[in-house]
């Protein structure tokens, strides 16, 4: 039997027993761990049937954080850690050592690729135990959308996997507090996004307490970080923190939606409420949002003008929460609250009140989501007055898709398109766009009619409108003279006007 790796049998038991003899925790305080609820309903829902137990293995992570730390303890702490692989199959010991080996006969390689559901690291510590988790997000299954998830790879003993995934890790309470775990899983998105370091939790500690007076003490981080900090941790890694209130639900799912399909996480400030005693808060907490369910069939008008917006389809949000697991589940509730998996010690349920959405955004993003609502919100709102007034241009009120993207994921898009003929379509690729967009998509039964592409890198005083996507031409040539009859009248607000001043004079790209 080989000291390097165990094959074990998947079940909730051995996972408590394992994470406790690689910790050297308590087994009683691994069962006291939130996460383990966690860990069982996920690993039921994606079956899990096999564990092999890497027992040492160095984590660069955690390797830091004992550096920085552990080293200097007098209590002697292990700077090796365990990871934990799980798959959807049953094998043994020895099938699995036919693969590493290299055997032609039975478990095959890529059978162990399609069944593998990622990766947790054990840190050597007395509680906070969970570290580097990279674990297979839920099935979408058309409702649930994970934008941020990127590739891991994992070697095993000669064998390369991965996993599409987005890392998590439990907050280290002497190294870093709830804001730092969530500061490191949104670098992870936003590090390959934007190219930059991905700085490990004792580093994000140090560049958000950089300012800290030096009469206190960087570590212990008990207090956990403010929203300056948190700004200054973000400003270390070369991106610039956007600020957006969370108090509106409308806001918040919008914000959530048109950030996350940029593929950029958002850092969700939150207060945790028991429902019974909702005027006293039983403390504030921060999750990085890294996926959205669509759940909701009927959408709510935006505001009272009636703007319709599929970001307000979402009826849940999926969350890095330190304390509970990766994407956590909370749904949307009233106002500004949702529900979490956090328990009272009684056993009743937490609410969360979102007060801040925290953004890491790149330097040259200057037009913010609210600039591009406050454009296309009275362009649909009078486009729906014509149409109640007989204009024949549209059977129903469209819905609008906005969000951020960029000039290569909109050209592969259009690039896929099977609606637009090929020589516009030609045109529209080779036509020059900024790095950065935002895509306002009118639909009308799903159905695409019109796209706005607005320039995300420009001034708000300038014309940010790059151009307009016709996909259906009757419509495109209907609101083109209803345009160019509108602004005639002189009879549009101001910002209405200057949408459809642009649109009439933007390139459509006609056959």
């Amino acid at each position: 039997m080989s000291t390097a790796y165990t094959v074990l049998k998947y079940s909730i038991e051995k996972l408590i027993h394992t994470l406790a003899e690689k910790s050297r925790a308590p087994e009683h305080a691994i069962k006291d761990k939130r996460h383990l609820d966690y860990f069982k309903e996920y690993f039921d829902a994606v079956g899990a049937k096999t564990i092999i137990v890497e027992n040492e293995y160095v984590d660069k992570d955690y390797l830091e954080d004992f550096a920085s730390y552990y080293v200097s303890c007098f209590q002697r702490y292990e700077r090796n850690c365990a990871r934990l692989h799980f798959f959807d199959i049953e094998f043994d010991e020895s099938a699995f050592e036919g693969i590493m080996c290299g055997s032609q006969s039975g478990l095959q390689q890529q059978n162990l690729q399609n069944a593998y559901l990622g990766f947790i690291v054990i840190k050597p510590l007395p509680l906070t135990i969970i570290g580097r988790t990279c674990l297979k997000p839920y099935a979408e299954e058309g409702r649930r959308h994970f934008p941020i998830t990127r590739l891991y790879r994992s070697h095993l003993f000669g064998i390369s996997l991965t996993v599409t995934s987005l890392a998590f890790q439990e907050q280290d309470t002497v190294a870093a507090a709830c804001a730092t775990s969530a500061l490191w899983s949104a670098f992870q998105g936003t590090g390959l996004q934007f190219q930059h370091h991905i700085p490990s939790p004792v580093s994000i500690t140090r560049a958000a307490t950089v300012h800290v007076p030096h009469q206190n003490r960087t570590f212990p981080e008990s207090n956990g970080l403010s929203i300056s900090q948190m700004s200054d941790a973000i400003r270390s890694v070369g991106l610039e923190p956007f600020l957006v209130s969370a108090a509106n639900q409308n806001v918040m799912k919008s914000s959530i939606y048109a950030y996350l399909r940029g593929r950029i996480p958002v850092i969700l400030i939150m207060e945790l409420i028991d429902p019974k005693n909702p005027k006293d808060p039983v403390g504030c907490h921060a999750v990085t949002v890294s996926g959205y369910d669509l759940g909701i069939s009927g959408v709510a008008p935006f505001q009272t003008e009636g703007t319709r917006l599929r970001a307000l389809r979402m009826d849940k949000i999926y969350a890095h929460d330190d304390q509970i697991g990766p994407f956590a589940r909370m749904k949307f509730l009233k106002d500004a609250f949702l529900s979490t998996s956090w328990l009272t010690d009684k056993g009743d349920s937490l609410d969360a009140r979102a007060s801040l959405m925290l953004v890491p955004l790149y330097h040259k993003i200057r037009i913010p989501l609210q600039t591009i609502l406050e454009s296309v919100f009275p362009f649909d709102n009078v486009l729906e007055l014509c149409r109640s007034n007989g204009w024949d241009g549209l059977s129903e009120r469209l819905e609008w898709d906005i969000y951020l993207t960029d000039n290569s994921t909109l050209k592969k898009e259009l690039r896929d398109s099977g609606v637009l003929p090929q020589q516009y379509k030609a045109r529209l690729l080779t036509c020059p766009m900024p790095r950065f967009l935002w895509r306002a998509t009118a639909m009308a039964n799903d159905t695409l009619i019109l796209d706005l592409i607005f320039d995300a890198t420009d001034i708000e005083q300038g014309c940010f409108l790059v151009c307009a996507i016709d996909y259906d031409r009757k419509f495109a040539s209907s609101l083109r003279d209803l345009s160019k009859t509108l602004l005639d009248s002189k009879q549009l607000p101001k910002v209405t006007s200057r949408l459809f001043e642009w649109y009439v004079k933007s390139e459509h790209f006609e056959d």
